[in-house]
């Protein structure tokens, strides 16, 4: 009987964290105009001597928040990267704010 509360339990950790997961990339949705403050580009280097990951993507500072331009994988959008400074742009962005953890709403579309 304790092995299954346990295996439940796990279960129900993991659909968490798969939610978490899930509302972090996909979750709201936004199409507004913003003016462009910054956008600066961040190389960060993730490793120890066995082996390393350089994440490359760019951090857009608006009017209305900063958001992320991934360069690859399910929500890459290099196009996005070319937003000049002090222009108004017709943005999508996807996902949530959480600034602490280095979490940004990601623009997926720009007009």
């Amino acid at each position: 009987m304790r092995k299954n509360n346990r295996a439940a339990g796990w279960a129900f950790i993991i659909a968490l964290i798969i939610g978490a997961m899930f509302a972090t990339e996909f979750a709201n949705e936004k199409t507004q105009m913003h003016t462009i403050l910054s956008n600066e580009k961040v190389e960060k280097v993730h490793g120890d001597e066995e082996g390393f990951t350089t994440e490359v993507y760019y951090l857009v500072t608006t009017n209305k928040g900063a958001y992320k331009v991934v360069m690859d994988g399910i929500n890459a959008a290099p196009r996005c990267a070319g937003v000049k400074k002090d222009s108004t742009y017709k943005l999508t962005t996807r996902g949530l704010e959480i600034p602490f953890f280095g979490i940004y709403p990601k623009i997926i579309k720009v007009e």
